[in-house]
């Protein structure tokens, strides 16, 4: 059983990544079934409040790379928009993914509507990420969240949203979508299993 503390517990990092790497892997190898319900591991929900009320929207998450790899990480991404889709997954599985290189704690994600999640966490910089995988597997994640308007964090995010969905969305240029970057604070086993209902498993220490 996992005790709050200063390390991801082993349950979540195999949840929100190892397994989104397998469902990678199956992609590449063209097997389809379940690939729906596996995506849900990176389509949280965003719960926010404030000054545009209380507000749930989904939103593909990715993890953003330690301080001493982002440079690096960044470098090679840039080529991922001259490759096929099918290289691109196999650049995301050999290289993107190595969680050696990628910082559990901070998943990012790009705002495209500039609607309630967007006015919201700029007023108050907080954020819960609710995960739901069917039938039975759930995690509530609270975070602190900074905004990337300009950088590498956020040029990172949508160099890799471009290269895998392709240049531009809702009328805006491929790759300028300011960039959330959600810092675990808290997680909460909220399974329907005996480990779960509500179960605190992390908390960030206190500085």
């Amino acid at each position: 059983m996992s005790t709050p503390g200063a390390e991801l517990p082993a349950d979540f990092i195999k949840y929100v990544i190892l397994e989104r790497v397998d469902s990678l892997k199956r992609l590449i190898n063209g097997e389809r079934e379940e690939m729906l319900i596996s995506f849900t591991r990176a389509n949280p929900v965003v719960v926010t409040d404030g000054p545009a009320g209380l507000s749930g929207s989904v939103k593909m998450v990715g993890f953003i790379p330690k301080p001493e790899f982002l440079n690096e990480m960044l470098e090679r991404a840039r080529r991922l928009l001259k490759l096929p889709l099918s290289e691109v997954l196999k650049e995301l599985l050999n290289y993107f993914y190595d969680v050696r290189k990628l910082d559990l704690r901070r998943l990012g994600a790009l705002e495209m509507a500039f609607k309630h999640t967007w006015v919201n966490v700029r007023s108050t910089g907080r954020a819960t990420l609710v995960f739901f995988t069917p039938p039975v597997t759930s995690y509530e994640v609270r975070c602190s969240v900074k905004i990337h308007e300009d950088g590498p964090i956020k040029e990172y995010l949508n160099v890799l949203h471009d290269a895998y969905h392709g240049r531009g969305v809702a009328g805006r240029a491929p790759g300028d979508y300011p960039a959330y970057e959600f810092i675990i604070e808290e997680i909460y086993d909220q399974s329907a299993s005996r480990t779960g209902f509500g179960r605190l498993i992390f908390k960030a220490p206190q500085p």
